[in-house]
């Protein structure tokens, strides 16, 4: 059956059971066969037909003969649309173009109107939500990237199968033959985009939030939580989705009394609910169906999840709870949304560690209660929530055993509590975790492992201490093994390309943050036999964004070894690989950009579009350092010209990073060089980076870029870069950043740059002293707290005041200057009182100016990324 099939057979059915019939088989056709999905989204008319069967004819009622067809019609419809869904890019485009979403969720809030019967409801809710899960899931790991790993990146060819980047195979567009194909998306590129960014924010919207959200507090079947917590979990990666998902409570919560009970319809079996516009809805649901009320100030999402949780993981363990069946795969969706509703949130995540069923009472301490046996070892319980989440580490399925650890991690590294106690606790459950990691590690399946390393890497992650017990129970090792045996196993048949690349993505990812803080680790790495960095090369030019980028991180982590560096990473040819995969994937860019197909590549969207040349280019941050002999790599070849142009990048960790390599190129360069990269990059884009219109973290790195600029110039030099960056805007910006009022981290660098300036002819210094901003920052900032920023402002005092005359006497007219800051008694006290000994010295230096020989000079900054 073609496209053009498909829609005959659609629109060519008499009657309705004959409609029916003809889903049924398309149904049955599509499930499966990736090649029969893009054939029947390339189709208009099919996808218009689809969506326009998602909704109830015109008049329709209960009372109809037809109503058991017209459910069975928009039934077999949602799981179509569930099915076609699955594939990417290749399905995505079509669906989201015809506003598939925003239909699912009209349908959606029909099911849920007051005045659509519940029987019916109970049947079609789970299809359309599954369909709804699977299509923004889809675009989310488009958009955002994938959760736990890439994998091979799909293209269809003619045998219906799914390819994996193989030379000879060509996308379905390129090897289209029937009339249509490939219609109805050219020239939309921007459109479809935009579309799929639309499309992950619809849940979030007040009236759709509402709708959905309200399934949960009626707390229906698993099969409409199960889809529920799988949408909520992918899409709440985005902050601002995740507030929206915390601050929602129910319309009838905030609305009646919780003493009001006159608005429960009689019977245990059904609940009714208002909505935002004040109506209310009928909904099946269970004696367990209201959750407890949150405690004042925790989000109703939270509490309901923790409440969920904890029923479903005390069956799951083999407590008893009524008639509750144990249902696996719900644990793992709600410990997922936990997950992801808590990382990086010390609020939440502090409120969830003091969670218990039922309530702690006020002042109420959360303590350890005992040492129970896990995996042969004594470990501690703990009450409340975190308990049966250590508890699940012990016994249950190995999904729920693995999201279990993936959320411990999340809520001991957003919240490691305020008390010494608690700080020990979560230390030694720490160790906990990453043991039970380990034994996971060698015992479960390839597809598990994939899940495993990510919880590693994101457990040790900065955690050197962690870092150093992996070390010590041969973790680094076991992953280079694994890593070894995949190719072997991928040829053999064992295991599928796709799970191949996750794997491989996967190892990279926890090699990399194994290695990040622990010297040994990258020692073992760099030496071990048979070699590895060999294995890391090879994935640097992995088909697999996800692998490429993983692999360019662990070069990252390995660079910072300064021996490895300068030997290892050289001989083996990595680092030089690295600069090679970021020129490889700008031109990509820059052929996606002008429209024209890039070979072996799918298109991306969004974040992810830039995930390899983020991880590359922090990568070269570290191999470009002054003692580097891969300097030059980075050099030829217009390497200095590539990093100006992605200074430019609307996508702001690329230009961060971009910034960052040319400050690290220009740490110790001779005039030349900074010449050269001054006249690619421009000082009307240097200045713009300066400016306060700019983010702190590009304007941080602006500064420092400009430190280094200035650094170890001539009286001579500084006068001619100070002309050729305008003077007066200069220092404008700089007098800006300087003073009080900005953040330490911008002030530092911006202080720094009046150092090395201070250095320059009579001319710059008059221009410096005759802003009074300038003496009053430079004031201010030795009364600072932070000793980071009196540092700079101790330079400059004293590169103002020392004379280049041969008696070394201070220049009187800058002493006159200062005189109504009282300099000497701060300076003083400083060098008495201050638990800083450069500061001490500092301050010293400039009391003892009058007597001494100029110390050193300028200074500039270089930093690992």
């Amino acid at each position: 059956m073609t496209s053009g099939d498909t829609l005959t057979s659609l629109t060519g059915a008499s009657t309705r059971p004959e409609l029916l019939l003809a889903l049924k088989d398309l149904k049955n056709s599509v499930i499966g066969n990736t090649w029969k999905k893009v054939e029947v989204v390339e189709d208009e008319g099919a996808v218009s037909t689809l969506l326009v069967l998602l909704e109830f004819p015109p008049g329709w009622d209960d009372s109809r003969e037809d109503v058991a067809v017209t459910v069975d019609l928009i039934n077999e419809t949602a799981v179509i649309l569930g099915a076609l869904a699955n594939v990417g890019s290749l399905t995505l485009r079509p669906l989201l173009l015809s506003s598939a979403p925003s239909r699912l969720i009209s349908l959606i809030r029909t099911l849920t109107s007051p005045s659509f019967p519940s029987v019916h409801a109970a049947k079609l809710l789970p299809p359309v939500l599954r369909a709804l899960r699977n299509l923004l899931v889809s675009t989310a790991d488009l958009v955002w990237g994938h959760m736990w790993g890439v994998g091979a990146e799909r293209r269809v060819v003619a045998t219906g199968l799914v390819g994996m980047h193989l030379d000879e195979e060509h996308e379905a567009a390129g090897v289209a033959g029937a009339q249509g194909k490939g219609k109805g998306v050219a020239g939309k590129g921007e459109a479809w985009k935009g579309q799929a960014s639309r499309a992950l924010g619809l849940v979030f919207e007040p009236g759709n939030l509402d709708t959905l959200l309200t399934l949960l507090a009626l707390h229906p079947s698993p099969q409409i939580l199960l889809p529920l917590y799988q949408l909520l979990a992918r899409l709440i990666a985005l902050p601002s989705h995740r507030e929206a998902l915390a601050a929602w409570s129910p319309p009838a919560v905030s609305a009646r009394p919780t003493t009001d009970t006159s608005w429960v319809e009689p019977g245990p079996s059904a609940l009714r609910l208002s909505s935002s516009t004040g109506e209310t809805a009928l909904l099946p649901t269970s004696p367990h169906s209201q959750a407890p009320q949150p405690p004042a100030g925790m989000p109703w999402v939270l509490n309901q999840l923790l409440d969920s949780i904890s029923s479903s993981s005390s069956s799951v363990s083999g407590q008893t709870l009524g008639a509750r069946k144990q249902n696996p795969k719900l644990l793992e969706a709600a410990l997922d949304l936990l997950t992801a509703l808590v990382k990086g949130q010390p609020t939440l995540a502090a409120t969830v560690r003091a969670w218990s069923v039922g309530g702690n009472k006020e002042g109420e301490d959360v303590v350890m209660e005992s040492v129970i046996s896990i995996d042969d070892k004594e470990r501690l319980a703990l009450p409340g929530i975190v308990g049966d989440l250590v508890d699940l580490l012990s016994s249950g399925p190995t999904s729920a055993r693995i999201a279990a650890a993936s959320c411990l991690t999340n809520i001991i590294k957003a919240d490691k509590g305020s008390r010494t106690s608690e700080r020990v606790r979560s230390t030694v459950l720490n160790l906990q975790l990453l043991d039970v990691v380990v034994k996971l590690l060698r015992s479960e399946a390839t597809e598990e492992r994939v899940k495993l390393c990510f919880v590693l890497a994101a457990l040790v992650s900065d955690d050197a201490h962690l870092q150093k017990s992996a070390a010590e129970q041969g973790c680094p090792a076991l992953l280079v093994e694994m890593l070894r045996s995949l190719d072997e196993e991928e040829d053999k048949g064992e295991i599928g390309t796709d799970l191949a690349s996750r794997s491989r993505e996967a190892i990279l990812i926890a090699l990399a943050s194994l290695a990040f803080a622990h010297e040994p680790t990258r020692s073992h790495l760099a030496e071990t036999s048979p070699p590895f960095l060999p294995l890391l090369k090879t994935a640097l030019s992995h088909p697999s964004y996800g692998v490429r980028a993983a692999a360019c991180q662990l070069a990252r982590a390995l660079s910072r070894t300064v021996a490895i560096l300068r030997t290892s990473l050289v001989d083996s040819g990595v680092g030089e690989e690295v600069v090679e995969v970021l020129k490889r994937e700008v031109s990509a860019h820059r052929l996606r950009e002008a429209g024209l197909d890039v070979p072996n590549q799918t298109e991306d969207l969004g974040d992810r579009a830039w995930t390899v040349e983020v991880a590359a280019t922090a990568t070269i941050c570290n191999l470009i350092t002054d003692f580097s002999p891969l300097k030059a790599a980075l050099l030829q070849g217009g390497g200095i010209e590539l990093m100006c142009e992605l200074t430019h990048s609307n996508h702001e960790p690329l230009a961060l990073n971009a910034l960052w390599a040319l400050k690290n190129l220009l740490f110790h360069a001779n005039d030349a060089m900074k010449t050269q990269v001054m006249s690619v990059l421009g000082w009307d884009t240097l200045r713009l980076y300066l400016s306060p219109s700019t983010t702190l973290s590009l304007r941080t790195q602006a500064f420092e870029l400009l430190q280094n600029v200035l650094a170890d110039a001539t009286a001579s030099e500084l006068t001619r870069t100070l002309e050729a960056a305008g003077e007066t805007p200069l220092l404008d910006l700089v007098q800006l950043a300087a003073r009080k009022g900005d953040t330490t981290e911008l002030r530092v660098p911006a202080m720094y740059v009046l150092s090395n300036l201070a250095l320059g002819n009579e001319k710059v210094r008059t221009a410096l002293v005759g802003r009074v901003e300038i003496l009053e920052a430079i004031s201010e900032g030795l009364n600072a707290k932070p000793d980071s920023l009196k540092l700079p402002c101790l330079r400059t005092l004293r590169h103002l005041l020392e004379s280049n005359s041969r008696s070394r006497r201070p220049r009187q007219a800058i002493v006159d200057l200062f005189q109504p800051y009282q300099l000497k008694p701060r300076l003083r006290e400083l060098s008495e009182a201050s638990t800083s000994l450069d500061v001490c010295q500092g301050a010293v230096m400039v009391l003892d100016l009058l007597e001494r020989a100029r110390g050193e000079g300028s200074v500039g900054v270089a930093g690992t990324r």
